[in-house]
């Protein structure tokens, strides 16, 4: 079409123009030929020289032309622009349980602590990858005998009312903690720690004693002194801030809906405009409460929620919501075998306690009761953590070495009978746990063990609200399978030194040894790694020796998310399930592009 207008409009110079038109003509050519391309006049002719289908064809030559460019600068603009987190969207949990005491210094469930987490910062914070970094705080000092920790606050802190936070505050939140009549968990773990104000913005710590996993307790939430000031101690569990509280965390309380008997069903957060490590990218998290893991799954795989605070390893085949995403994390959970010889007597003798440990097949255990959905352990010391060594192991299972031991302490066969006997009485012992698949699953392989050698052992299920005060606390127990969850603030020392062996303490196996107990007052006063781990070997190794229990699996913890939630590619590790909202501020559900630097 360009072609046949051009050939119209090229003719020669030399041509005798008879008529005014043809002169005309031929002014449009003398331009022409001084030019390689057509003039905006001579293209607005095309129109009266083409006919319909040679203007479709243009018109169609140039859309594709078109196309083309913007095709051309969106391939640049990609090559150039990188994928990033934009603001916006609403992300939806499921919880089991019910809000309580939303308050960091009383929180005892996983369900408060988990919106304590959100709402709240403290001196120190969780990262994604467990280690203890700088949150409220700017920086620190410590002395050389790691007795003196002074603390300088950020500038850039505020509550959620918009008031600055101060050193005011903090030494209010530690006072209260310390306080008898506030009843705190955390009071022990303040017990001989004193807080000093310097000056608005810092604070100084003096301990006793050093204390390695000092930092760690400073991950604890602050309070508003100029909230809470007015509440009296006695009766402070009851004031509204532990419903709808104000913090100066990533989220701030937005609203909640209760049932018809009270109890909270939904609750709301917002995104923090001033949170101090920049706004986060979600708008909302809303959370869902369920009574138990039955309802809550179901929910899941009908899409009320996004995702769950954990999903335990029976429940993972019913998920067929193709808009879940499971993930794996590594915690500091393990399950194991306590004795208590103050309900049998036979559980004194370390070499009876070896036969038991004989006879224990902790790789089947792995494999049918929770489908190798963690690793076998040896130790409390779990991969991963400081002290950790993988050349520390137990005896292996082998029921001719526990059938040995059982024959050198007197306990016979008797052809008259399935169990062994001394004095005319049978070998047994009582086998107890709680009323939860993979537990029993466990018993059951164990049982099955120790009587294919003559022990008799009777099972004892305890369902799941009465475990704790009917068997735990009460030390109602000959051999118990239970799992623990050992944290870095607290190390080895609660769940194993023998001033624990009675309830609040969790030391579970009611056995005392001195090297035990010295190792484990090291591991807290060690003022650096080096020393720490010299006395975490020493524990272990006595603890083995000892067979103060038989460590069988660290599970992995199941966090099924929505597979549009990203952010969480770091988060690989959680010391308690509030962990998984350690780097919360970087989660998001929308993206944008932006230029490349």
């Amino acid at each position: 079409m360009l072609v046949k207008f051009l050939s119209l409009l090229k003719i020669s110079k030399n041509k005798v123009f008879t008529n005014p038109t043809e002169d005309v003509n031929q002014k449009i050519l003398s331009k022409l030929n001084t030019k390689r391309l057509p003039s905006w006049s001579q293209l607005k002719q095309l129109p009266k020289i083409l006919d319909k289908q040679e203007k479709r064809k243009l018109l169609a030559a140039l859309g594709i032309l078109i196309i083309g460019i913007f095709g051309l600068l969106n391939n640049l603009y990609r090559q150039n622009s990188v994928i990033a987190a934009d603001n916006g969207g609403t992300y939806t949990e499921g919880l089991i349980g019910s809000p309580n005491l939303i308050n960091p210094i009383l929180a005892t469930s996983d369900v408060d602590r988990d919106l304590v987490r959100l709402i709240f910062a403290g001196l120190m914070k969780t990262d994604d990858k467990g280690n203890i970094i700088l949150d409220l705080a700017n920086n620190y000092t410590v002395d050389a005998e790691q007795k003196i920790y002074t603390f300088e606050l950020r500038s850039d802190i505020y509550w959620h009312d918009g008031e600055p936070i101060t050193a005011d505050d903090i030494i209010f939140t530690i006072n209260r903690i310390k306080n008898p009549e506030f009843k705190s968990p955390l009071k022990n773990s303040f017990n001989g720690i004193n807080v000093t104000r310097i000056n608005d913005k810092t604070i100084q710590f003096a301990l006793a004693e050093p204390f390695a996993p000092f930092l760690s307790i400073l991950t604890v939430g602050i309070l508003p002194e100029h909230l809470w000031y007015s509440i009296p101690v006695f009766g402070a569990d009851l004031a509204e801030l532990n419903k709808k509280p104000i913090g100066s965390g990533p989220y701030t309380f937005k609203s909640l809906v209760k049932d018809t008997n009270g109890n909270i069903k939904n609750y709301t957060l917002a995104a923090f405009e001033g949170y101090h490590f920049n706004r986060p990218y979600i708008n909302e998290l809303i959370f869902k409460f369920y009574p138990d893991f039955d309802i809550a799954a179901a929910a899941l795989q009908n899409k009320n929620v996004d995702g769950l605070i954990y999903l335990p390893q029976s429940y993972k085949s019913e998920i067929k919501n193709k808009n879940v995403v499971i993930k794996n994390l590594q915690s500091p959970q393990y399950t194991a075998l306590f004795f208590n010889p103050n309900k049998n007597t036979q559980l004194n003798n370390a070499n009876f306690r070896k036969a038991l440990a004989f006879g224990v097949d902790k790789q089947r255990i792995l494999t049918e009761a929770i489908n190798n959905d963690g690793q076998v352990i040896h130790s409390p010391i779990l991969p991963g953590s400081l002290g950790y060594d993988s050349e520390m192991t137990d005896v292996n299972y082998n029921l001719e070495e526990a059938k040995t031991i059982l024959d050198t302490l007197g306990w016979k066969e008797n052809e008259e009978s399935d169990w062994r006997q001394k004095d005319e009485a049978d070998l047994t012992v009582k086998l107890t746990t709680v009323d939860q698949a993979e537990n029993i699953k466990t018993a059951s392989i164990i049982k099955d063990a120790w009587e294919s050698i003559g022990i008799k052992t009777e099972l004892e299920i305890i369902s799941k609200n009465k475990i704790r005060h009917d068997v735990i606390e009460s030390r109602n127990y000959e051999i118990l399978i239970f799992g623990e969850i050992m944290n870095e603030s607290s190390g080895p020392y609660p769940f194993w030194h023998s001033s624990q062996t009675k309830h609040p303490g969790l030391n579970l196996s009611i056995l005392t040894n001195k090297d035990i107990n010295a190792a484990l007052e090291d591991i807290r006063q060690a003022k650096n790694d080096v020393v720490k781990q010299e006395a975490l070997t020493k524990f272990q190794e006595k603890l083995l020796e000892q067979h103060f229990a038989v460590f069988l699996y660290n599970p992995t913890y199941t966090y099924p998310v929505g597979h549009k939630l990203r952010g969480l590619d770091d988060l690989n590790f959680v010391n308690v399930p509030a962990d998984r909202f350690s780097n919360i501020h970087s989660w998001f559900l929308n993206t944008k592009r932006t230029l490349s630097k």
